[in-house]
């Protein structure tokens, strides 16, 4: 992978069998980037900033990770080269290993795990909220500045540390993040809502509906929202209808005023004002920077 003038790319090989990347989006458009990985390796995930799309089979299947979640990836019956759009002002990091080192690891220190118990399977999925020592060690990384000789040493020493804080009781460190998820019955209710408002993006129901149509608490549904989703319910909806606009504008089959009246404006300057406050320039200026 190779920086353009969209994104700052920084790509560490650990070792023969490791290889990390720090992939940094800082414009207002999205970045993709396309790369052959062996099917022997296993892909982590980690978005620190802003959100990004895995596009899976010619882009037939998408999976949108948000900031603060994780995403752990492995098909050992099938060569997916990685295709991921990184989306404006977002980053992520990418751990990529071989299935007999993390195995080695797990091994040699008596590790059990699902991911282990399932290794069979034809692939495995994982997403799941990373913690904030997480977040911290990844920060390390990044900015870290030894000389050649010693960073090696240090890259390995952290691998042992993500690996040891991504696999150690994952269900209690989701738990602890996120009470929501440990009630069962609360997290569906949100999901079916959230499903709900991605369906009626331009139409969404209030507040008030939503709580009388899904017998939930004002409270819980905001309080919820904003621990599962990092966002209020309304500001989701934006960000969603903001997020489909930008895709439209890439496509360049619409004009601005016929988007912003198709995602649900009435005034087109209320989307443009929404759109230039999310990424910082106006839609028009956004489909000059794809020219």
């Amino acid at each position: 992978m190779k920086n353009t003038p969209k994104s700052i790319i920084k790509e560490y090989k650990v070792s023969e069998d490791v290889y990390i990347a720090v992939l940094d989006n800082t414009t207002p458009s999205t970045e993709t980037i396309l790369k052959g990985i062996d099917k022997r390796y296993i892909q982590f995930y980690f978005c620190t900033k802003g959100s990004l799309t895995f596009n899976f089979n010619n882009g037939i299947y998408k999976i949108n990770l948000v900031e603060n979640r994780s995403f752990l990836f492995y098909y050992p019956s099938l060569d997916l080269p990685l295709s991921l759009n990184i989306h404006a002002d977002s980053k992520v990091f990418i751990v990529v290993l071989s299935l007999e080192k993390l195995f080695h690891l797990f091994t040699e220190y008596g590790i059990q795990d699902d991911f282990i118990s399932n290794i069979n399977l034809n692939k495995f999925y994982q997403e799941k909220i990373f913690t904030p020592q997480i977040a911290l060690l990844l920060s390390q990384i990044e900015e870290n500045k030894l000389a050649p000789q010693f960073e090696k040493l240090y890259l390995i020493a952290k691998m042992y540390e993500l690996f040891t804080l991504y696999f150690s009781n994952p269900t209690l460190e989701e738990t602890e993040q996120n009470p929501f998820i440990s009630n069962t019955i609360q997290a569906k209710k949100l999901k079916q809502i959230k499903n709900m408002l991605m369906e009626n993006l331009t139409n969404p129901p209030t507040i008030k509906e939503i709580c009388n149509d899904y017998s939930i608490s004002e409270y819980l549904l905001k309080d919820g929202f904003k621990k599962i989703y990092n966002n209020t319910v309304y500001g989701f909806i934006l960000e969603k209808k903001l997020e489909i606009a930008k895709n439209k504008l890439e496509e360049g089959s619409l004009k601005v005023k016929d988007i912003a009246f198709e995602i649900g404006y009435e005034n087109p300057s209320h989307f443009i004002s929404a759109f230039k406050k999310k990424y910082g320039i106006t839609p028009k200026q956004f489909t000059k920077t794809l020219e």
